[in-house]
């Protein structure tokens, strides 16, 4: 119930009349009656509790606020997850709106920034083609200053084995991540049949024979060339950078003379090899970052978490 003050009293004169009864004559009376009437306003206390305006509240509130409208539903992990798509390289679309950004963003421009940096910051981002980094980048340029690539956080790179940089060019992947200071987690993706000296693609003409299938299946790239092709020194410039999660698919798929036949080729010592070499490299330069190496359970997209090798 609100509360009242009593704000002005005023006095009001208002004739009445009454009955006077006697043995000899009755009669009706002139008389006054004073009355008060009482003006009530709400309190001013009651005024300030019900204008508070919501961006003097305090961020962590706003905050809690934010992840109850954008996240509603329970999460399996600690932050969102999102998958920059073709969908966000629409040409003419408004880079400050990709389809992934939540409708609260569109209330108005303060709102966008604030709002969008909380999205940023509680968000892993799925980035499946060197193409997606520039329209990703387009998106973070829309904040002030370097805010945007300052927000970034978790970056998962699933299909980063299938995309060699040419002669002389570098890796999309890696020079995003190089502008994004804050990024403190990263997952890779290598598919073996994209290290392989001949690729093995199960989708090639080419015919094998079981015997010439089992000896192209040990011929890897070495640790070396891996590192060179992919650019991967520019993983040891990442400054924030405390987990970097290695995930393989071991198995590759040709046509032989007998069919379609799967391989496992004995990839782990090459692929332990680079976790050891991402280890050592970040050790001299002092840094402690978590290197992991993860078993993945199929090519392509991820359907489910894989097993952890090392």
């Amino acid at each position: 119930m609100s509360q009242f003050i009593i704000e002005t009293a005023v006095l009001v004169r208002q004739p009445f009349f009454t009955t006077c009864h006697s043995p000899t004559f009755s009669k009706r009376l002139p008389q006054e009656m004073t009355i008060f009437t009482l003006k009530r306003t709400p309190s001013s206390s009651t005024q300030t509790n019900n204008r508070i305006p919501f961006p003097t509240l305090p961020i962590e509130i706003r905050e809690q606020i934010y992840s109850l409208i954008i996240f509603p539903k329970p999460r399996t992990t600690a932050h969102n997850y999102s998958t920059v798509s073709a969908a966000d390289a629409i040409h003419g679309a408004d880079p400050r709106y990709p389809y992934f950004l939540p409708e609260l963003c569109r209330v108005s421009e303060a709102t966008r920034l604030e709002v969008g940096l909380f999205f940023i910051r509680n968000t892993e981002f799925g980035l499946l083609y060197p193409q997606h980094c520039i329209y990703f980048a387009q998106f973070l340029r829309t904040f002030p200053a370097n805010d945007g690539f300052a927000a970034l956080r978790r970056l998962d790179l699933q299909l980063f084995s299938r995309h060699r940089p040419d002669a002389g060019q570098k890796n999309a992947y890696i020079e995003l991540m190089k502008k994004c200071e804050g990024v403190t987690e990263v997952r890779m993706k290598f598919e073996m049949w994209y290290l392989l000296k001949q690729r093995l693609d199960y989708s090639s003409r080419a015919q094998f024979t079981i015997d010439e299938l089992e000896q192209r299946s040990r011929e890897t790239l070495d640790l070396d060339r891996i590192v060179a092709v992919y650019r991967l020194e520019g993983m040891l410039e990442l400054p924030g950078l405390t987990r970097w999660t290695i995930e393989v698919w071991p198995r590759i798929h040709v046509f032989t003379t007998v069919g379609i036949i799967t391989a496992v080729p004995d990839c782990w010592p090459l692929m332990e090899g680079l976790v050891e070499w991402a280890r050592k490299g970040f050790a001299e330069r002092g840094r402690r970052v978590e290197v992991r190496l993860v078993e993945n359970g199929n090519a392509g997209l991820r359907w489910a978490e894989g097993v952890v090798r090392a």
